[in-house]
């Protein structure tokens, strides 16, 4: 048996159940920074504290993607990805219903662990499903993910952050609802025998590394915008909006980098996308410039998960696992890197946070321009 002799081949209604999860998880993921301040006053923490949330969602999900790269090599792929989303689906109710500080935390933590699980068990099933056109799907789908993160703000402002029960109950239904569909999905996740020479293991910890900064960007980003913004002068509501256009812009981009020339080399779209949102950012000190800074931040940074993976894929073709490696950094990355923002903003005050946020951004772009310079010495596959 060939290493794609069991690459998965994914219906449409397959397709469309993978990009309605995507789209719930990206709604989760940007749903916390509106809610910081709601939490903050419900459960009698500091402001700081309550971005703890973001922090214990992330080290979740550290535990998720790091359960799923075992289960994935084990088990076929519905399995793995009907357990992740009961998870989320219990982790959303219990949310909803937490009535202590301690047990938010907790609730956020499985919610978490099903997110994590979903982000790679869903990107690694269509990245090594059969297709010549994986690459666009791959930032198709992601898409999705932008869409769910806009539609997260709107839904609290919408509902009104007292009636947030109703998000988390509603997101418990659509992960339930899912399971049908998912068990479906057949195949399993190919696993080659791994090199082991030194220079390829220490590209991938590289791209671990630009993928830390790059999620711990992409989540401060969503967490301390609507701070930063009512400290300038903007309501809550409309702090709220331009967060949502943060994530629409997200989107966007990835749904526009599906059609851009396959001839652009993947490395050209992602250095050049960490370098603009690390511009981007830094813009947003300007009062003036921070609403369109954000969303600008947004556009440019869309394509650099979905087409990083892509990249790695393509310089280690036979080496499933390389890719497996870039979510356990990014979701370490999505939990300590907002934790470190917050202490940092806790320092400069919340007019500091676009030059932090830029900060984390430019590491980004350096460790992938590391990669680059190390994949260039690397023999041709």
């Amino acid at each position: 048996m060939t290493e794609f002799d069991e690459r998965t081949v994914l219906s449409r209604t397959a397709l469309a159940a993978i990009a309605a999860a995507f789209l719930l998880i990206g709604v989760v993921a940007s749903a916390y920074g509106p809610l910081l301040e709601f939490f903050a006053h419900r459960f009698s923490v500091t402001l700081p504290i309550a971005g703890g949330v973001l922090s214990a969602h992330f080290a979740g999900a550290v535990v998720g993607v790091l359960g799923s790269m075992r289960a994935m090599e084990r088990f076929p792929n519905r399995h793995m990805l009907v357990a992740a989303l009961g998870f989320l689906g219990l982790g959303c109710a219990l949310v909803a219903l937490a009535p202590t500080w301690p047990v938010l935390l907790a609730a956020v933590f499985v919610v978490g662990v099903g997110f994590g699980a979903l982000d790679i068990g869903l990107n690694q099933v269509v990245a090594h499903s059969a297709g010549k056109r994986r690459s666009a799907v791959l930032n198709m789908l992601n898409g999705s993910f932008g869409i769910g993160a806009v539609l997260g703000p709107i839904l609290v402002t919408v509902l009104g952050e007292h009636h947030f029960t109703l998000l988390y109950i509603g997101g418990a239904v659509l992960a339930i609802a899912l399971i049908p569909e998912t068990l479906r999905i057949p195949g399993r996740l190919p696993v080659a025998v791994r090199a082991t020479t030194g220079r390829p293991n220490a590209l991938i910890l590289i791209f671990v590394l630009a993928f830390t900064l790059y999620v711990g960007t992409e989540a401060g980003v969503g967490g301390w915008a609507p701070s930063h913004l009512e400290s300038i002068g903007l309501g809550s509501g409309s702090a709220a909006a331009l967060t949502s256009g943060f994530w629409l812009a997200l989107g966007l981009g990835r749904l526009l980098v599906a059609v851009l020339p396959s001839r652009i080399p993947e490395w050209v779209i992602v250095t050049t996308a960490s370098a603009l949102g690390a511009l981007s950012l830094l813009a947003a000190v300007s009062g003036r410039a921070a609403p369109i800074a954000y969303v600008v931040a947004g556009l440019v940074m869309a394509p650099i998960f979905p087409t990083g993976i892509v990249w790695l894929a393509k310089l280690l073709p036979r080496d499933a696992r390389a890719t497996s490696w870039l979510f356990p950094g990014a979701m370490l990355g999505g939990a300590l890197i907002p934790a470190a923002i917050g202490v940092a903003v806790a320092r400069t005050g919340l007019g500091g946070a676009p030059v932090v946020l830029s900060t984390v951004a430019l590491g980004t772009f350096l460790a992938f321009a590391f990669a680059r310079i190390l994949s260039s010495h690397q023999p041709s596959h």
